[in-house]
């Protein structure tokens, strides 16, 4: 049970995980910032791993100079109040605002720029989890279907799907507003 936020990446560092690039995602060397990281808080004794003290990245700005609305900012700020997945899954007013218009590359649930356009992500390799296959009927959805979309048939589809976190009315407002620009 949840009593609190838990500051994974930070942990995930100290453990010797990777290190947190200007775009506030945890990197490794070996498999770039494609992956889940989780917590395990227990009591028990455990052998430390080194933390990870050297950041790589360097002077590459890669992922500030790529992000559609510019949330990245120097210093490994991250303003969420400009980045496309705060609009897009958890902003839970039915209106965008104007000021965002023509910046969401057709990001309609989340955003992924900064890692796509991450110099170490070369190193991620393709998973091979079945849960994580995209849900095959949705493959060759046009936009148009999505819009026509039922609630109901949302919900049955996206059942056990993070899309459900931003509900049938979240991303029916979100494809309208990417529709827009």
């Amino acid at each position: 049970m949840d009593s609190a936020p838990v500051l994974e990446r930070t942990w995930a560092q100290k453990s010797g995980l990777g290190w947190v690039g200007k775009n506030g995602n945890l990197i490794n060397k070996q498999s770039g910032s494609f992956y889940f990281i989780a917590t395990l808080i227990t009591d028990l004794e455990l052998e430390y791993d080194d933390p990870f003290a050297k950041d790589y990245c360097g002077s590459c700005t890669k992922c500030i100079d790529a992000c559609p609305t510019d949330a990245i900012l120097p210093g490994k700020i991250i303003d969420g109040s400009r980045c496309i997945s705060y609009f897009t899954i958890e902003l839970k007013e039915m209106l965008i605002p104007d000021n965002m218009k023509g910046q969401f590359d057709n990001w309609a649930f989340g955003c992924d720029t900064c890692q796509d356009v991450c110099p170490w992500n070369r190193f991620s390799k393709p998973h091979q989890e079945p849960a994580f296959q995209p849900i095959p009927a949705i493959l060759d959805l046009s936009t148009q279907d999505w819009l026509d979309m039922t609630a109901e048939s949302f919900k049955q589809l996206f059942r056990d799907s993070p899309l459900k976190r931003a509900k049938y009315e979240g991303i029916q407002r979100n494809l309208r507003f990417i529709q827009q620009d």
